[in-house]
């Protein structure tokens, strides 16, 4: 009897072994993959815990309005769309129509977090906004943020460059103390940009958002070589 236990016991060790190592290997480069599929708690299809650099493997899928496609609870992360879509059910019909489903879900967000960055990929029809990030450190990067029924992204300080906000039941990019630099808003329901605080717009092309192109601070404003239509902003 004591033979056939340490067997097993050598069994155990050796495949708890092998299993860490194949861990440590499918990580070597220290990024971590989001495959589809998750759905780690109820209201998340993914949670990120710890900082690092993720990375979606295939898109993500929300069939709930009230579903947030990933929630960030850590400083210093970047998710990386790779390219990939994460799609929610909301659908807007034109531009002065509005989205449904609504609902409370977001494709990313994140609260009181420092130094987010997503980008590189789509994200489509979720019930509330596409990115949401309530941080002052938060960047979005070559993202199209299209179809969301409440807005395409939300952020309190922070950049938002090389994106398209598009179709979006809201406005296209809402937030305070922003720099938003070489971006196409366009056919949104509400403002292709409207913002608070010190906000720094570049190189933007406005075009046929329902209301004016830019707002801040309740005031219209046309930053340094921005466009709307294709000719200089009024």
């Amino acid at each position: 009897m004591r033979n056939r236990v340490s067997k097993w016991l050598i069994m155990a060790l050796v495949l708890a072994m092998g299993l860490t190592l194949a861990t440590v290997h499918a990580r070597a480069d220290g990024i971590v993959r989001i495959s589809p599929g998750r759905a780690d708690k109820p209201g998340f299809l993914v949670v990120i815990e710890y900082p690092g650099q993720y990375e979606l493997s295939g898109n993500l899928r929300v069939t709930d309005a009230n579903t947030t496609a990933v929630e960030i609870n850590a400083d210093n992360v970047t998710l990386d769309l790779n390219g990939y879509t994460i799609q929610g059910p909301a659908r807007c019909a034109k531009m002065t129509a509005s989205c449904a489903p609504a609902g409370s879900g977001n494709g990313v967000h994140a609260v009181n977090r420092r130094n987010v960055l997503v980008k590189n990929g789509n994200i489509e029809g979720m019930g509330n906004y596409g990115v949401y990030l309530e941080t002052n450190s938060g960047r979005i990067e070559r993202l199209v943020l299209a179809g969301n029924a409440h807005g395409g992204a939300v952020f309190f300080g922070g950049s938002i460059s090389d994106s398209i906000a598009e179709a979006n039941g809201g406005d296209g990019v809402f937030g305070v103390d922003l720099k938003v630099r070489r971006n196409v808003l366009r056919n949104n329901r509400g403002y292709g940009l409207k913002a608070f605080g010190k906000t720094m717009s570049r190189n933007n092309e406005f075009i046929g958002n329902n209301r004016n192109a830019a707002q801040s601070n309740l005031k219209s404003v046309t930053g340094n070589g921005d466009t709307c239509a294709a000719a200089a902003c009024p």
